[in-house]
C-alpha cells in the first residue's frame, strides 16, 4: 500500500474523529439537522465509528486490497452526490466540496493501491 492510500485512510479516520467528536457542529458544515438524541447517535456511528472503523481497518491491514474497497466506497458516495445533483437538482456549495472530497479520497485510496 503506498503513501497515497495511507493518506486517504487517515483522511478517513479524521473524518470519523470529528464526527464522533463533534457531531453536531460537523452536520451543520455539511448541511444536516439533528432531530434529537437519536440523530446525534446515527450521526456518531455512520459519520463517526463507520469512517473511524474503516480507515483504521485499512490502516492494520496495510493491504492494497483493502485500500481499493474503502477507495470504491468513498467513490460510490461521490456516484450517488453526482445521482442527487442531476436528478434532485441539489446543487450546492457543501454538496460539491463533498464531491471534490469524496473523489480525492477515494481516488487517493484506489490509486495508491
Amino acid at each position: 500500500m503506498q503513501l497515497p492510500a495511507v493518506i486517504g485512510a487517515s483522511v478517513s479516520v479524521l473524518a470519523g474523529l470529528l464526527g464522533l467528536i463533534w457531531p453536531q457542529q460537523v452536520s451543520k458544515v455539511i448541511g444536516l439537522n439533528l432531530p434529537g438524541p437519536l440523530g446525534v447517535s446515527e450521526f456518531r456511528a455512520t459519520y463517526g465509528g463507520l469512517f473511524i472503523g474503516a480507515g483504521v481497518a485499512v490502516l492494520a491491514i496495510g493491504s492494497a486490497d483493502a485500500a481499493v474497497v474503502l477507495g470504491v466506497a468513498w467513490l460510490g458516495a461521490f456516484a450517488g452526490r453526482v445521482v442527487s445533483l442531476v436528478v434532485d437538482r441539489s446543487m450546492s456549495k457543501e454538496n460539491l466540496a463533498g464531491c471534490a472530497i469524496e473523489l480525492a479520497v477515494g481516488g487517493l485510496l484506489v490509486l495508491g493501491r
